[in-house]
């Protein structure tokens, strides 16, 4: 779905059914308690979101260690479908972390609106507060979001230029 095209979450998040039935009190306390799980199960969403991001960055400068101590004892290389083929998997590894990001980002934002809206029903909006108050104040909370997006292209294209590097030295 393309940004700015979400549809109004209010008409599709709320039950029709049966919520009339309810007391305000058991209303109130059932909408809190589905407010603590939901914020509990994004914060662990955010928490998976870095884990995966360490996760593929020690990764990738362990590879690009190891790439690098092997090129200062060994520069040439005799096989170049071995190259490719590594060059290939470590492609894809970096294919994959920007998906996982991509997954978590749009998780995350969901889950946020989700949270937006159940807290226009509570008495106040400390979530969506403190988070529109931090991007509007601290501009270097959006590098941080662009760099999670980049690393994955700059790790792909390090080792593109590893590979250029080698098969020049080697043929």
């Amino acid at each position: 779905m393309a940004r700015g095209t979400e549809p109004d979450i209010s008409k599709v998040l709320w039950n029709e059914n049966d919520t009339e039935s309810f007391s305000n009190e058991t209303f109130h306390h059932l909408l809190m308690e589905q407010y603590k799980i939901y914020v509990e199960m994004n914060d662990r969403i955010n928490a998976r979101r870095v884990l995966a991001n360490v996760f593929f960055l020690t990764l990738h400068t362990a590879i690009l260690g190891i790439l690098g101590l092997s090129l200062s004892r060994a520069p040439v290389v005799n096989q170049f479908g071995l190259l490719l083929i590594t060059l290939l998997g470590v492609l894809v590894m970096c294919y994959a972390w920007w998906r996982v990001v991509q997954y978590y980002r749009h998780l995350s934002t969901a889950k946020n609106l989700v949270i937006n809206e159940l807290e226009k029903r509570l008495p106040c909006k400390a979530i969506g507060f403190a988070e529109t108050k931090a991007l509007n104040q601290d501009k270097s909370y959006n590098p941080l979001r662009r760099m999670e997006l980049f690393l994955p292209f700059i790790f792909g294209l390090l080792y593109i230029f590893c590979f250029g590097y080698v098969v020049y030295l080697s043929y």
